[in-house]
């Protein structure tokens, strides 16, 4: 028997596991979850509450793989377009125009960050979209996500946000995010960093843009703002890992310190992002500085960080990092350094909303690492297959 059809032969059998679990264990009380997910103590078993029935694994994609598997499987790409997909970058001035063109085929970039200075109308906004593709298809290159922030839509209507908190419902919640997203998709937008799943701590930096400051209700909440977003077909990351409610401020604004340690982060923080893990597309890192570890690297950069998140919480899709310019004011290095330590610590997607000249430097960054063993080409090539799913 050759090779691809032992593959296929293995890929049956997971299929037909998944299937017998589904059907013995339909709601997912065999116990598995709960201990994946649990760091080792009493906090830990809060995590049993999670999102169970969104974990189950539907026949036809379990399916999936063995009825229509990938010949020879993707094609490794040249390093510096690799270099390149594992890059969301913002850009200046309003368009299309030539300029902007030239910009967008420049690189094959995985994503094109949107912000409120770009567009003055959702007209304009599908016109940037429809600039970019043409660029890429020019170039050669895929066509990037174009990915924004909810806040810097705010020429999209007031659906463009949710903001419904404590005094809302699950269901309103989830028909907001629907009408958003359906919105924000009209006018071009695939990615969004969104929903809020930190904590709206008394005084903290998300107290205004977090659903709650109780762990419960702003897991109900965020898990179903995740789920409007995907109604509408625009994919939500959730942000920002582990949780900055606790932070001293926005670290978007300057560094900013988590003193909690892992076990209250665990216990409260980590709560909307567990109840949303399992089919969230996408989840953003923080740039946050967190006691939990060594206090001094954001969490963007730390390994461990995402570690906890990929290994304790299960999560799958793509990991973003926090914007790689707000990450060098905590560490005081240079924005390609931050991305070289962003990429090797596990984040998949860098988002770069500076200028040119920051984002020229992390490419080649990313580059010279490769091309010195710094970083290993698994790695990016692992990065590159993530930021493609999440286009896809």
């Amino acid at each position: 028997m050759g090779p691809r059809r032992l593959l296929a032969l293995a890929g049956l059998l997971m299929a037909i596991a998944a299937l017998v679990v589904f059907v013995t264990d339909p709601a997912g009380d065999g116990g598995s979850e709960g201990e994946r997910l649990r760091p080792g103590t009493e906090a830990g078993s809060k995590f049993r509450e999670g999102d169970r029935a969104a974990r189950q694994v539907p026949l036809l994609d379990a399916l999936r793989p063995v009825l229509a598997p990938e010949r020879d499987g993707p094609k490794r790409l040249p390093l510096d377009r690799a270099a390149a997909k594992v890059m969301a970058v913002g850009f200046e001035g309003r368009g299309p125009n030539s300029r902007l063109r030239r910009r967008f085929g420049a690189r094959d970039w995985g994503a094109l960050l949107v912000s409120g200075d770009n567009y003055v109308s959702p007209s304009q906004l599908r016109g940037l979209r429809r600039a970019a593709a043409r660029a890429a298809r020019r170039a050669k290159h895929e066509t990037p996500l174009m990915a924004a922030d909810p806040a810097e839509l705010g020429r999209l209507g007031p659906a463009a946000q949710v903001e419904l908190g404590i005094d809302g419902t699950q269901q309103e919640v989830r028909r907001e995010a629907r009408e958003a997203g359906r919105r924000v998709a009209e006018a071009g937008i695939g990615l969004v960093l969104a929903p809020s799943a930190d904590l709206g701590v008394g005084g903290g930096p998300s107290e205004e843009r977090a659903f709650s400051d109780d762990e419960l209700i702003a897991a109900r909440f965020v898990r179903a703002a995740v789920g409007g977003w995907i109604d509408a077909r625009v994919k939500p990351a959730p942000g920002r890992f582990p949780g900055e409610g606790a932070a001293s401020q926005d670290p978007l604004a300057g560094a900013a310190t988590v003193g909690l340690s892992l076990d209250e982060l665990v216990a409260r923080d980590l709560r909307p992002f567990a109840a949303s893990s399992a089919y969230a597309p996408a989840i953003q890192m923080s740039a946050a500085l967190y006691a939990a570890w060594d206090g001094v690297t954001p969490a963007t950069l730390l390994p461990e960080a995402i570690r906890l998140l990929r290994a304790r919480l299960g999560f799958k899709g793509a990991i973003i990092s926090a914007d790689l310019v707000a990450v060098t004011a905590a560490t005081g290095g240079g924005v390609g350094e931050a991305a070289v330590q962003a990429l090797k610590a596990g984040c998949d997607l860098l988002l770069i909303a500076g200028g040119r000249e920051e984002q020229d430097i992390a490419h080649r960054a990313i580059v010279d690492a490769v091309k010195r063993g710094e970083i290993k080409r698994e790695r990016l090539d692992e990065a590159v297959r993530r930021v493609n799913a999440l286009r896809r």
